[in-house]
């Protein structure tokens, strides 16, 4: 958990238009980055970039580019439309904002430019050229996207149902574009490139279902610890992680896996995980609160995945993006048995609290734990290649097996310890600990029944002994009257 003291340096540099107020309204603002210069590495070549003509009127010759109309702004750069003449198309030109010029800014969208062309791939807009302007401005040229932001489209959905519905229509559509701008996210962590700024409003969905995960712009290389140590804050606040808004920040894989928990967050929920009036305030729970936990009416398989991935701690979520996608995908492609599966998982967290309880719940936990066998039991039988069912079923029944030898139910320890034994011998993946695990129990089962035998030994040698002397009390209380009936038969003669 980030240290307070040191979120309440955050702030601290923020540009002047982008000081936290009082109005600040997280879900409407624009992304927060306080850049500082890079170093070239060592062994990075400059190269001379082309000079390109723009101008908002064509001149008779030489002019490359005429501006049409501006597409948007950011903290730093601005995006405008431009016919690119000898091809006769609209592209999308990104500069630095005139008010934000200078060397750094410019050397930032330079880099922009340099992550961008490593990255080619069908959800990832593409980079036609970088060069400088009559300004001696860099400007990123790229492939003009007709369509529009992915937040506006969520939007648009949502006011077809009531907020207390979530309609499986708008789940599976929705999650058809969070797989793509995933899968465009995990080809750029293979190449060592975190996004750091992912959220709907970054997500342009074109008019012919193209989907594109714009706005590269604080995206950053990592070192080759696959990491990126940041002097300072970037990002939106209202996606942030709990390790994004330390005054000194480590960046990683898992910080992109957060951000994709709160885009999915948002898609369920229909805004942000984290609200506030200022970034102070923001910042301050996110440091400080619990993660927020999605509605009963969302499926437990996806708050399962979005509690995950969202973890406080980065090594409680998902390790890559793509552990993240397989979990979607799988939910999509087996929505009852996931839905079944998010179940189990619950109730083995259930058992698991209650097992290291100092109380003794030994009902509760049969009760749950035997309901929690049969989902599992569910599950492996029709979706055998869910391995994590698998090993969750086997954490049941060995919670199983040890209450019930605790309790000293032999017979039902025995059969536990038999499906166990089972499980493990149809599964070649599980490893050697699963095997002494049944070993052991087998031996605390063994050592039972012979304690149980034993102490038969002793109560049946003990009621044998109280039959014994009753038998012989009743056989003298016989003798007796049979003595005083014929001493009085031989009194009556």
């Amino acid at each position: 958990m980030a240290d307070e003291d040191k979120t309440l340096d955050v702030t601290q540099g923020l540009l002047t238009d982008l000081v936290p107020t009082e109005t600040f309204d997280p879900v409407l603002s624009r992304t927060v980055s306080i850049i500082q210069y890079v170093e070239s590495k060592e062994g990075e070549s400059s190269y001379p970039l082309p000079k390109l003509s723009i101008a908002d009127v064509p001149l008779e010759s030489g002019t490359d580019f005429k501006l049409e109309y501006k597409i948007g702004e950011g903290g730093l750069g601005q995006v405008e439309a431009a016919k690119q003449l000898c091809f006769n198309r609209r592209v999308a030109i990104k500069r630095v904002r005139s008010d934000r010029g200078n060397e750094i800014a410019e050397e930032q969208l330079k880099k922009e430019a340099q992550l961008m062309g490593e990255l080619e791939h069908p959800a990832i807009p593409p980079v036609h050229l970088v060069g400088v302007d009559d300004s001696e401005q860099i400007a990123l040229v790229m492939k003009f996207i007709q369509g529009n932001s992915w937040l506006e489209i969520m939007k648009r959905d949502r006011h077809k149902f009531r907020e207390n519905e979530l309609p499986q229509w708008y789940v599976d559509k929705h999650l058809k574009f969070f797989l793509r701008i995933g899968e465009a996210l995990e080809f750029a962590h293979q190449k060592s490139i975190i996004h750091r700024d992912i959220k709907p409003e970054n997500v342009v969905i074109g008019d012919y279902g193209e989907v594109y995960l714009i706005d590269w712009g604080i995206a950053c290389k990592l070192n080759n610890d696959q990491q990126f140590v940041g002097s300072s804050y970037a990002g939106t606040p209202c996606y942030a992680s709990p390790e994004m808004v330390t005054s000194s920040p480590v960046w990683d894989v898992r910080s992109d896996v957060y951000l994709m928990g709160a885009t999915l967050y948002q898609i369920i929920s229909g805004k942000p995980p984290h609200l506030g009036k200022s970034v102070l305030e923001v910042f301050k729970k996110i440091s400080n609160e619990s993660t927020p936990q999605l509605s009963e009416v969302c499926p437990s398989t996806l708050r399962l995945i979005c509690s995950c991935s969202m973890s406080k701690d980065p090594e409680d979520r998902y390790t890559s993006v793509h552990a993240m996608l397989e979990d979607i995908r799988y939910y999509l492609t087996q929505g009852e048995l996931t839905e079944l599966h998010a179940k189990a998982t619950e109730d083995l967290q259930t058992i698991r609290s209650l097992v290291g309880s100092e109380d003794e719940f030994f009902d509760e936990i049969e009760v749950i734990g035997t309901r929690c066998r049969f989902r599992l039991e569910e599950i492996n039988y029709r979706w055998p290649d869910n391995r994590k069912a698998t090993i969750q079923l086997l954490e049941c029944l060995e919670i199983l097996v040890d209450d019930a030898i605790n309790r000293k139910r032999i017979a039902v320890a025995r059969t536990l310890l038999k499906q166990y034994s089972d499980v493990v011998s149809a599964n070649d993946f599980l490893n050697t600990d699963s095997s002494s695990l049944i070993t052991s129990a087998e031996k605390r089962v063994a050592k039972l029944a012979d304690q149980l035998v034993s102490r038969s030994d002793e109560l049946g040698t003990g009621i044998q002994v109280i039959l014994i002397e009753e038998i012989a009390a009743q056989k003298q209380a016989y003798q007796d009257l049979r003595a005083a009936y014929i001493n009085l038969k031989n009194k009556s003669k």
